[in-house]
Formats: structure tokens, sequence, C-alpha cells
């Protein structure tokens, strides 16, 4: 039961860090996916903010048809600009049309990889922000866990094994570390007190993963994605 209004939960993506690709038999072929970018789509607006089911356009190519909250997809393409706009079910971009959010053209270069995610600021409207995804080496037995707050929600700690791992964490920001592998239970509380806004979820590190967990939905409408 979550306490104090504060319905957001957690969902996670893990991403291969850089090295830890598959092989490859034709060394052109190699070479081009490690000089491409990857870029992920997540829609994590909750039902009722007038995003239920939206199409996803880049450059005005459709990426995504009826994307649900909580849906996502990554690509891989060559480096450029990418336009990512998003559009109600059914509606073409054309120059009579209005998308539902946007985000500005952005060249993206080779070996980036980076996440649009739709999803509420703190007074609940939609927004769609960009966070860079993390590919550097996180030392001997160690990999990335990154937590971003993209919920209508305050500021939260998150805490692993009942240990605050980071504090005060705001919507639209995010935290990261490396931690030794293994699983940790994680929760979330409302920052400064021990109040549980999302309960304990085991999180497990593994060799040549990040793994990013997102914090999510509303807390005015209590609502658990």
């Amino acid at each position: 039961m979550v306490k104090n209004k504060m319905g957001i939960a957690l969902f996670a993506t893990l991403l291969l860090v850089a090295g830890s690709g598959p092989i490859h038999a034709d060394s052109k072929s190699k070479k081009k996916i490690e000089q491409s970018t990857t870029f992920t789509i997540i829609h994590a607006i909750p039902a009722t903010f007038g995003a239920d089911k939206v199409d996803v356009y880049s450059n005005k190519k459709l990426l995504i048809d009826n994307a649900v909250p909580g849906a996502s997809k990554s690509f891989s393409v060559d480096p450029g600009i990418q336009e990512i706009s998003i559009y109600a079910d059914g509606v073409l971009p054309t120059s009579e049309t209005s998308s539902v959010l946007a985000f500005r053209p952005i060249y993206l270069p080779k070996y980036s990889n980076v996440t649009f995610i739709a999803h509420l600021d703190a007074a609940n409207k939609p927004v769609l922000s960009l966070f860079k995804n993390m590919n550097t080496e996180p030392g001997s037995k160690r990999s990335w866990l990154t937590v971003r707050h993209v919920a209508g929600a305050p500021a939260v700690d998150i805490r692993a094994n009942s240990k605050v791992l980071f504090s005060y964490l705001s919507n639209g920001k995010e935290r990261k570390t490396s931690l030794r592998y293994g699983t940790y239970p994680v929760d979330v509380v409302l920052a400064g007190t021990s109040t549980v806004a999302i309960p304990s979820a085991n999180i497990t590190m593994k060799s040549g993963v990040n793994t990013i967990v997102y914090a999510w939905g509303s807390a005015s409408k209590s609502n658990l994605q």
C-alpha cells in the first residue's frame, strides 16, 4: 500500500555497456555497429494525462505505433540529427497538426547512447526529457546503477539495504553510482523521512550492464504503473 498518496512505481531498463556487445564475423558490420548511436524511447506518462495512446516519430518517420504508458523501445542508427515528436494516436505529423510533445532537433554523434522519456514534471505537466546513458567502465567486479526521478511527485531518497544511497532526488534528475556485483533490495522513501513511497524491489548488478531504474507516475493520482 502506498503511503502519503505517493503513487509512483519502479521499472528498470538494462543497457549493455561498451565492449559487451555480440561478436560479428563481418568486421565492416562490426565497425558500423560499434560506431552507431543508440537511443531509447520510453512512454512514462500515466493514464488520464492526455497521452493514453500515442504514436512516436523521429524526423517525421513513425517509430512506435500505439504506444501506451510503460512502453519502451531502443534503436541503433547512424550518427545524425534526431527530432523526436509524439502525436495523439492516429494523428499524422503535418504542417496542420500539433504534437503532444516534441524535443528540439539534436545531433547524436557516433558511440552516443541516450534516452528520450515522456513523463510528468513536478507539477504533473507532461514533458519530454533527454538523458545520457552511462557506457564507461565502472571498475573491477562492479556495474553501474542509475536512478531517475520522472514522476509527478516530491523529492525522494533512494535506499539500498535500508541505507540511503541517493538523497533528495527531485523530478527530472538522476543519480548514478557503481556497485559490486550482487542483488540489492532497493526502495524509495519521501526525502528526509522513513516513509516508504515505493516498496522494496530486488535489483541485481551484473557484469557488463548499466541498470537504469525509473520512478514514475503521479502522486496526486496515487497510481502505480
